[in-house]
């Protein structure tokens, strides 16, 4: 139980009562933070032989009382021995030594092939360029001050997608563009540094 002792009038205590006041100030703060036997893991000692990788990840995510997802499409046995090495050290290098990919979200850990992770980043890849073929087409003119626009067609050409189009206004010294807007505005960024 916390005694609190009252303040002189004056508005100042004695010393030995502000001492105290930060004492219970510093004891507080240690309630609060974070406990000292949860700072670091245990290391880890494993030694297999010819062991199923999925066994192995299910092992150490068990001894850290973690969360693990594993795609189907993880196979195949492992042999190592590691003596003391750190949790998280543990966990890669068995990652890595079955040629897999491990990312962490959310607490979560999940492990899948190389294979799986081209592929998902493939098909994100599709979607992108699916997306941005059937964004709504724009049209917009960029004028330039001190540039020939005709000289800068060709390399805003390359930026263009594969549904827009451009031309030269040699009377206005514009190029003239029809594309989706994402592209649009990286044609305006690229001219702005023209």
């Amino acid at each position: 139980m916390w005694v609190t002792h009252a303040i002189p009038k004056n508005g100042r205590g004695n010393e030995k009562e502000r001492i105290i006041m930060k004492l219970r100030i510093v004891l507080l703060l240690l309630a609060f933070s974070r406990p000292l036997w949860a700072v670091a893991p245990k290391p880890v000692t494993l030694v297999v032989d010819d062991v199923p990788v999925v066994q192995v990840l299910q092992a150490l995510v068990a001894q850290e009382n973690r969360n693990l997802v594993v795609s189907p499409d993880v196979g195949g046995t492992l042999s190592l021995n590691l003596t003391r090495v750190p949790w998280r050290q543990a966990l890669q290098t068995v990652v890595t030594s079955a040629g897999l990919v491990l990312r962490e979200e959310g607490g979560i850990y999940y492990v899948h092939t190389a294979a799986w992770q081209r592929e998902q980043r493939e098909r994100l890849e599709q979607e992108r360029a699916r997306r941005q073929l059937d964004a709504p087409l724009v049209s917009h003119s960029i004028p330039f001050s001190y540039a020939d626009a005709g000289e800068l067609q060709k390399a805003a050409e390359k930026l263009l997608s594969p549904k827009g189009s451009l031309s030269v206004d040699k009377r206005t010294n514009r190029l003239l563009i029809r594309d989706n807007q994402a592209v649009l505005e990286a044609l305006q960024q690229w001219a702005a540094q023209m």
